[in-house]
């Protein structure tokens, strides 16, 4: 049986924010820490990134929809906190570990518990913002949500660049775990209310095998859902490339050992993403298809910008326009998700989701990196951005019905809700 939920209000969204963002920071420090260890001490980055990838996307394949429907029984403020916690000590680790053994073995174990540990943080963190701010906010608080993940990934490839070179790799994981430990701290209080307000609702499957049923036939039977885990799926195809693309393409373009590169590449993707979830918030949804459809075409033009460029500031500008063309898409999307889904089914809707758009980010980066040694890097950037624009395009257009038919249906469902409730 479940029960309405009420909002927790402005001050929990806060708490919940200022945590957020500083796990979010940690985040992308971890990330840039990551791709610079292995463009630092792998003899082949090329061929490593992807080994890194496959260790972080590993569990998804196995554990998400079940990880899922464990978070949709429990408190998801608990399980934000004891992840924090637990990656936390995982990256203080990491050093010490990569230092003893002097090879990238430990370092790809310690990535693949901290993806067990994402299965969890991940539905838990998007499946609680429903509980914590109504419908009609939404797509506004994944915007500021977004926004500040876009600060923490400025503020991580910027401070990671200066701390990985003046200072020491090291110091890099260290501050990294400290700062999913700061967060932790900030949520004891959102815990220990949404487990008091946790809503009851019948069992969730715990079968893996029932579970990916259970998920394929809510999108077969869900035409509004369908949409935003198709695009963000496309999204995360081109994101898996372009990755690997632009990992090469600055190694080639900067001095070697230097991180900065990546941190300049790292900081311009940060602000088009910044600017485009300024963007996310004035899209209406009637608008919706023509501007998602333009903004896929500017991710074909990104891709372009990279394929001509042949220094540094070329490239930036070509991970300025690609962030600026997708954190739109991605933030209407996941608001979407979170208005579509069931309330006790939220957390395995968005691990199922996380199964697809990783396994194709997955298979993007593996494909992409081993067709580039025999094609090359830029041949490929342009060919990723021809697929982005016309898939885009194409799914946008194919699923314009849905998005609206959504749409009507809840406000049916909001009319039906308010003549049963007088």
């Amino acid at each position: 049986m479940t029960r309405p939920i009420v909002p927790l209000g402005r001050s929990f969204f806060g708490c919940f924010l200022a945590a957020q963002a500083i796990s979010l920071y940690g985040d992308r420090l971890n990330n840039f820490s990551l791709v610079a260890l292995v463009n630092r001490f792998a003899a082949h980055p090329g061929r490593m990134l992807p080994l890194i990838y496959l260790a972080m996307y590993l569990p998804i394949f196995t554990l998400a929809p079940i990880a899922g429907a464990l978070v949709d029984r429990t408190s998801k403020g608990r399980v934000l906190v004891v992840t924090d916690c637990l990656r936390g000590i995982l990256v203080i680790s990491l050093p010490f570990l990569f230092s003893a053994t002097g090879g990238f073995a430990p370092v790809i174990g310690v990535v693949f518990l901290l993806a067990v540990g994402n299965l969890f943080f991940v539905p838990a963190k998007s499946a609680l913002i429903p509980e914590i701010v109504p419908a009609n906010g939404l797509v506004r608080a994944n915007s500021i949500l977004w926004t500040a993940g876009i600060a923490g990934t400025v503020a991580g490839f910027l401070s990671g660049g200066i701390i990985f070179d003046l200072l020491s790799w090291r110091v890099c994981f260290w501050l990294d775990g400290a700062t999913y430990l700061v967060s932790a701290a900030l949520m004891i209080g959102l815990a220990r209310e949404t487990e008091r307000r946790r809503p009851l609702h019948a069992p969730v499957p715990l079968s893996l095998p029932r579970s990916i049923r259970g998920g394929l036939h809510l999108l077969r039977r869900s035409p509004g859902l369908r949409r935003p885990v198709g695009t963000q799926s496309i999204l995360f195809f081109g994101a898996g490339g372009f990755s690997v693309i632009a990992v090469v393409l600055v190694g080639k373009v900067t001095p070697p050992g230097s991180s900065m590169g990546i941190a300049a590449a790292g900081l311009a993707l940060g602000a088009g993403m910044g600017a485009g979830s300024w963007l996310a918030e004035r899209i209406s949804r009637a608008r919706r298809n023509a501007a998602e459809c333009l903004l896929f075409l500017l991710m074909g033009l990104a891709s372009a910008i990279v394929y001509a460029a042949r220094g540094p500031v070329s490239l930036a500008l070509g991970c300025l326009v690609a962030g600026f063309a997708a954190s739109p898409v991605v933030v209407i999307a996941e608001a979407e998700i979170q208005e579509r889904a069931g309330q006790g089914l939220r957390a395995t809707v968005i691990s199922f989701r996380e199964v697809l758009s990783r396994s194709l980010f997955l298979l993007s980066a593996f494909l992409f990196g081993i067709v580039g040694e025999r094609v090359g890097e830029r041949t490929l950037a342009l060919a990723l951005g021809l697929f982005l624009a016309s898939a885009g395009c194409a799914w946008i257009g194919a699923t314009r019905d849905a998005g609206r038919m959504s749409t009507e249906q809840r406000g049916g469902q909001d009319g039906d809700h308010g003549k049963n409730s007088a």
